[in-house]
């Protein structure tokens, strides 16, 4: 039984998870990790490694003595930029370093799932092939991108991936068809005036007051110029202008990000933005540039494999552990994954009862460890009863 084996590996888990927590490494410098992770996949056995993909990248690949379809299951290694605030025993011991989105927990998952797979290699149709991205965090970049370059999807049939979730409890298991997570978009504007005397402001052009305007006219675009019955966020979250009190402010830069799930509205928002913009230079006299980046897609689950995900999830931990979610703005870079083979990301609870429900990149959060035999779990099962599934499907 995989549950059974699940939980008789917690406290190996629980091992490799606080080792991870303790040594986090940042988006693109993941080394120590990747190969914490190199040494753990050679102990295990049986698995042919590729290392250094997208720079600190690892591929696993694990084939089964049945023939069958080949499953892919990602997890993401890169901590953020957080000073841990959570007292634990064994937090960060890297100065201004955390994992405060939970990667820890998705390598050890994973890791645990590779153990799980190889011990039961004789009954596997088919293969299966781990992906052990870095940069996830790199907004609006990420490192999936990289690893497809580099052969993760190549001869690939689903693929599959979860993320630890404090808003759901522990253990539950949220995943939907269709979009689930938005895409995300990283804008910076420009505007230059003309430097003044703050007494004289006539004989300046006052980028600061250019700006205030373009910030208070973008908020009529989610408003006024979106459908309503489609999601759609512009923030804008930094705005720099001037030098001195008294002195009208030559220049003005901002950045934002913009979060939607249909193309369509991601267009419309890179659109108004720079009719906005002109329009408030025009009044203004200012000169202005917009440099608009587009960053992740939409995490667009596949319905049969959001569907099989589901169904998985109830066969191990009863049905009532699988429950309804609603997209969420923020994103993931696994979007990438899902645009080149069919497959489902899904959400883990990890706040247990009573537990505060710190959430994702706060210097608290802290997932419950029970978790991770849980997650170990649900990727073993995945990966096992694919082809029985996909027979099934066919009939």
């Amino acid at each position: 039984m995989i549950l059974e084996s699940a939980r008789k590996l917690q406290p190996h888990l629980v091992m490799l998870r606080r080792e991870f927590h303790r040594r986090p490494d940042i988006s693109g410098h993941e080394a120590g990790t990747a190969e914490r992770i190199r040494k753990e996949l050679e102990k295990i056995g049986g698995y042919e490694l590729h290392t250094g993909i997208g720079g600190c990248g690892i591929i696993a690949s694990l084939r089964g003595a049945k023939p069958g379809k080949t499953v892919a299951l990602r997890a993401d290694m890169d901590a953020l930029q957080v000073t841990e605030e959570t007292g634990l025993s064994f937090g960060s011991e890297v100065p201004g370093v955390m994992h405060a989105c939970g990667h820890d927990n998705h390598i050890t998952m994973l890791l645990g799932a590779a153990r799980l797979l190889a011990e039961r290699k004789e009954q596997l149709a088919g293969s299966v092939r781990l992906i052990f991205q870095p940069s996830e965090e790199l907004a609006p970049h990420g490192g999936s991108r990289d690893m497809i370059a580099g052969g993760a999807m190549e001869g690939v049939d689903a693929v599959f991936g979860m993320h630890v979730w404090p808003e759901l409890p522990l253990g539950c298991i949220g995943v939907k068809a269709g979009p689930m997570m938005a895409a995300s978009d990283h804008f910076t504007v420009k505007i230059k005036g003309c430097l003044s005397h703050a007494a004289r402001p006539n004989e300046g052009v006052d980028a600061l007051v250019a700006g205030s305007q373009f910030v208070t006219a973008v908020q009529t675009i989610v408003s006024r110029n979106a459908d309503p019955m489609k999601s759609m966020v512009i923030t804008i979250g930094k705005f720099e202008a001037g030098t001195r009190y008294n002195i009208v402010a030559g220049e003005c830069v901002l950045e934002g990000t913009c979060r939607t799930f249909a193309a369509d509205m991601r267009e419309l928002a890179e659109k108004r933005l720079n009719e906005i913009l002109q329009g408030v230079c025009l009044l203004s006299g200012c000169t202005g540039m917009l440099d608009y980046e587009k960053g992740y897609m939409a995490v667009i689950n596949d319905p049969s494999m959001a569907e099989y995900m589901k169904k998985t999830a109830s066969e191990l931990f009863g049905p009532e552990k699988t429950v309804s979610v609603e997209p969420a703005m923020t994103a993931e870079d696994f979007s990438f994954y899902l645009a080149e083979k069919p497959g489902a990301f899904a959400w883990i609870g990890t706040t247990g009862d009573g537990e505060n429900a710190w959430p994702l990149h706060s210097s608290r959060y802290c997932p419950n460890e029970e978790v991770l035999w849980r997650g170990a779990a649900l990727l073993t099962g995945l990966v096992m009863n694919f082809e029985e599934e996909k027979k099934n499907r066919e009939k």
